[in-house]
């Protein structure tokens, strides 16, 4: 029986020396190194949420009607604004429509009313093969209408318009130029 207690003493024993060796070289470790440093990007003062790679879906009725891509976005709760970079806007069209996907550099995404602000080489093309580009345009999401008072050029099978301003109901892709208004009409060659 005492070379019973003899061995539990001694493999307490052991216990204790193995324990206290481990918690001293995590310590030593730990100091020697210091503490590891995730490295976080601090934040703006103005933005409460950053994300990469954001991507939204607008819905009605079981139905796509847009969607919205960043590489980059940035929440700001006071304001209610999501500023974007890298953005690509795609608008839902029908069969004989077709999507209408617009991309820009920046963008300002409205969070109560849905708005997009998009600005920085826009640039959109329909599944159809109409163009258009210009420095900033506003997606009004309640009209399903691209609006802008800058200067717009249009491209659609031989034709270019060019002008001022622009209203572009993206349902039905109608659209009218406001002012200075130019067109150039090219008819396709083997006609």
């Amino acid at each position: 029986m005492h070379k019973f207690n003899n061995i539990k003493r001694f493999l307490g024993l052991l216990a204790l020396v193995a324990s206290l060796l481990v918690v001293a070289t995590i310590l030593f470790r730990m100091q020697g190194e210091g503490v590891p440093k995730l490295s976080v990007r601090k934040l703006p003062v103005q933005v409460d949420i950053s994300l990469q790679k954001f991507h939204y879906t607008e819905t009605k009725q079981g139905v796509k009607k847009w969607e919205l891509s960043a590489e980059r976005a940035e929440y700001n709760k006071k304001s209610d604004l999501t500023s974007l970079t890298g953005v690509r806007l795609m608008v839902a069209g029908d069969a004989s429509t077709g999507p209408l996907e617009i991309s820009a550099d920046r963008a300002q995404y409205h969070n109560g009313t849905r708005d997009v602000t998009l600005s920085g080489n826009v640039k959109g093309v329909s599944g159809k093969g109409l163009s258009f580009s210009t420095s900033r345009v506003t997606y009004v999401a309640a009209r399903s209408r691209l609006e802008t008072s800058e200067r717009v050029r249009f491209a659609d099978a031989g034709s270019e318009l060019e002008g001022v301003g622009m209203e572009f109901h993206t349902q039905t892709r109608r659209f009218k130029l406001k002012n200075d208004v130019s067109a150039v009409y090219r008819q396709r060659e083997g006609r």
